[in-house]
């Protein structure tokens, strides 16, 4: 392999491994964490549609093993789980959390070396009341480094209930 290409191959993997890293490809939240983007889905039948809005430049810090529950609700609980992984550039900042206002459901996979990316299908109220957050993985090719694939979402303190989390394919 010749020089040039091994240092187009470095590039790569590199940014592949930052745009793959908790979601950093993901269109960046509003800064303002006191309003929450509705996200328009299909309702089956005995659900109701729940606004919510990306988390983004968080990592899931290496101490983590798993999440006691999806739902998170105070900053330190917060702060146990993710660290800040701002960027420089514009919406290169953390996404705004007020947990006064607002709780995180969050969704971490273990450690892989497969390309991995968490998207948001639906977040509704079920038929028991339960706040479902619907999520596809998308596992892709066989990296030379792992990762620890994240999404978390903001949602309203108005919406109560036990969290459920569903995995589509």
């Amino acid at each position: 392999m010749s020089r040039k290409n091994l240092k187009a191959l470095i590039v790569l993997a590199m940014g592949g491994g930052l745009l793959f890293a908790c979601q950093s490809g993901a269109k960046q939240a509003q800064a303002d964490a006191s309003s929450v983007d509705s996200v328009k889905v299909e309702s089956a039948v005995g659900t109701a549609d729940i606004p919510y809005s990306l988390v983004e430049r968080y990592f899931v810090k290496n101490t983590v093993k798993s999440l006691e529950s999806p739902k998170i609700t105070t900053p330190e609980a917060f702060d146990n789980v993710f660290g800040a992984a701002a960027v420089m550039g514009e919406g290169g900042r953390p996404t705004v959390i007020d947990f006064s206002k607002q709780y995180v459901i969050a969704v971490v996979l273990p450690e892989t070396e497969y390309a991995t990316t968490l998207s948001p299908v639906s977040l509704q109220k079920n038929e028991n009341g339960e706040v479902q957050f619907t999520y596809k993985v998308a596992k892709g090719e066989k990296q030379t480094y792992t990762q620890r694939p994240c999404l978390a979402i903001l949602v309203d303190n108005s919406q109560e209930g036990n969290v459920v989390l569903k995995e589509v394919e």
